[in-house]
């Protein structure tokens, strides 16, 4: 059985080393090496570009196969120190963005570099993810992005999704959901602290490839061995040239999703807010009341009516300009270019702009909010 109790949280990998070579096989399995000239590597026969097979262990082999995932700034293959990749089972590429809140008239074909160059003041610091197909998974890249670790519920509607983060200034994750709901989540730094509706489901394999119920956590390869379980869920992987190189993109909003909301709050107080309230305060305080579509969206909420707002719509267009000022004002503050091109009083209405999205979002659709 899992432990339980309040999951620890840790911002680094330690250093000790927790490796199984269990040199079982892995008949049929595919990890991922970009182009990988190592023995034993076969591209799948009539499986789709970015697919590739690993060497049949789960052990040392195919963990050396995937040090992509655990590289270090400076390394020659690595996706760097913050980045989400979710797998949706049995949706296209489009239909993948889409449910993570994706932006129509932001889609277009992107490197991994074409979407570093994005990440700026001028853009708003947008979480721009692509789309690569795997045959019956299609997985999704967030570079420096973590939305996917918050909507791999909302992705399994239907189906089933499984999302791996790395995040080194916070802490990673792994979750895994059928049809709305999580089957197994856990911090994998401490993999012996898992929740869900079946915390034990994914735990044969997660011993398979390395992790352990030590309590003390701390793993080399941390991802590679998540994204051996992975593996054991989807059967594929992607290649690292797949996902650097050309692949369908959009930016992303997760507001626009059917993912979990946060119910409406206001900083200082540590409770929420009636989120009507809320929207009608601030949209006045800031001048917003004519915002259109906003006040028929208000009224079919309190009349009990489903609001769906489209990311094109005149309100949508409008939500989508506030948490992009929001964005910018919070992301700006890390960027030494951008930090002094906002007054501290323009930050300040950008991050109350934030709180209005947030509180729209709660009020308009509350059978969301968590």
């Amino acid at each position: 059985m899992p432990k339980t109790g309040p999951t620890p949280k840790s911002a680094v990998q330690g250093s000790s080393k927790n490796t199984v070579d269990t040199g079982s096989a892995r008949a049929g399995s595919c990890a991922a090496a970009g182009n990988s000239t190592r023995s034993g590597d076969r591209p799948l026969l009539g499986s789709p570009a970015g697919v590739v097979a690993s060497r049949g262990t789960g052990g040392v082999g195919a963990i050396e196969d995937l040090a992509w995932a655990d590289g270090s700034p400076g390394d020659e293959r690595q996706l760097g120190e913050i980045f989400c990749l979710t797998f949706t089972k049995g949706v296209d590429e489009a239909e993948a963005l889409r449910r993570m809140g994706a932006l129509p008239d932001t889609v277009a074909t992107r490197t991994v570099e074409d979407i570093g160059e994005l990440h700026d003041f001028d853009h708003g610091y947008p979480t721009v993810a692509s789309a690569l197909s795997l045959g019956a998974w299609t997985v999704v890249f967030e570079p420096n992005g973590f939305e996917g670790a918050h909507l791999v519920e909302a992705l399994s509607r239907g189906t089933e999704a499984v999302s791996v983060l790395r995040h080194d200034y916070a802490s990673h994750s792994f979750g895994y959901a059928v049809d709305g709901r999580l089957i197994t989540g856990f911090d994998p730094t401490f993999p012996s602290y898992r929740h869900g509706a079946d915390p034990d489901r994914l735990l044969p394999r997660m011993l398979e490839v390395g992790f352990t119920e030590d309590d003390e956590g701390q793993f080399d390869d941390t991802i590679a061995r998540c994204l051996l379980v992975v593996e054991h869920v989807t059967g594929v992987l992607p290649a690292f040239d797949a996902l650097t190189g050309p692949l369908t993109s959009a930016q992303i909003e997760p507001w626009f999703s059917e993912g979990r909301r946060k119910p409406a709050s206001r900083p200082g107080l540590g409770e929420p807010v009636d989120a009507m309230a809320e929207v009608r305060r601030l949209t006045g305080l800031h001048g917003l009341t004519d915002t259109p579509g906003l006040a028929d969206a208000l009224a079919a909420a309190e009349r009990g009516e489903p609001v769906d707002v489209t990311p094109d719509s005149p309100l949508g267009t409008h939500v989508r300009a506030w948490l992009t000022e929001s964005s910018r004002a919070s992301w700006s503050l890390n960027d030494h270019g951008g930090r002094h091109r906002m007054t501290e009083a323009q930050r300040s209405r950008a991050f109350e702009l934030g709180w209005l999205a947030r509180a729209l979002g709660a009020a308009l659709r509350p059978d969301l909010v968590r």
